[in-house]
């Protein structure tokens, strides 16, 4: 009884000891918690949340736009020339084909999206930041050269400048693909495989039809 008695008298203030820095921990974290309720409070009466007005959802709105703007007209121009490389390979004979490449709407079409997405190109604050920066390198340095190939290499960068740039080569090589197919059309040779090459390396379809042209006239003497 006594060794028993001796044990507890141990044990308990152990026990206590351990129960006591629990509360302590536990008062430490509850004035932690206090503490940084009471901060996040006071920042938010120092900074009140700001109500949307219909003018801030509205510039919301047009900047979603303006940011979708280049992949639309990337997309669209993309897809509206298959169609017409479609038809020069796979019907060159048909009346429609022949009609509709004579006519100016492939273009005119094209022209437009371009026109958009140079619009887009303008207001891009990006490529206002680039051009303030090679306005002032040139002004700085001197060196026009240099500064404008930054320019260059910078706008292509943003999204608005390569959509316009992909409106310009897709419009390029589709005036380059209605010269062959016209002219191989007047001159009875083949041209789809120079079409093919026009679809993405507009003057290689150039001098395959070319070499096309020259070959045949050479085999029909």
């Amino acid at each position: 009884m006594r060794a028993l008695g001796a044990v507890s008298s141990v044990v308990a203030p152990s026990s206590r000891l351990r129960r006591g820095r629990a509360r302590d921990a536990a008062r430490c974290r509850a004035s932690a918690v206090l503490r940084v309720s009471n901060h996040l409070e006071a920042s938010r009466l120092r900074h009140p949340r700001s109500r949307a007005t219909p003018q801030s959802t509205g510039s919301r709105g047009s900047s979603i736009v303006h940011a979708a703007l280049p992949e639309t007209v990337f997309s669209i121009g993309t897809v509206a020339v298959l169609p017409l490389y479609g038809a020069m390979i796979g019907a060159p004979k048909a009346e429609l084909t022949q009609r509709f490449m004579r006519s100016a709407a492939p273009f005119a079409f094209m022209g437009a999206l371009y026109f958009v997405a140079m619009l887009a190109t303008a207001q891009s604050p990006a490529v206002r930041a680039l051009l303030s920066t090679f306005v002032s390198g040139v002004t700085t340095s001197g060196d026009f050269i240099g500064n404008w190939l930054t320019f260059v290499s910078g706008c292509f960068g943003t999204a608005e400048t390569a959509a316009s740039a992909w409106m310009h080569l897709l419009s390029m090589d589709l005036f380059v693909a209605r010269h062959v197919f016209l002219d191989a059309l007047a001159a009875d040779v083949p041209a789809q495989h120079s079409l093919v090459l026009c679809c993405m390396f507009g003057p290689c379809g150039f001098l395959a039809h070319a070499l096309t042209k020259a070959a045949c006239a050479i085999w029909r003497r």
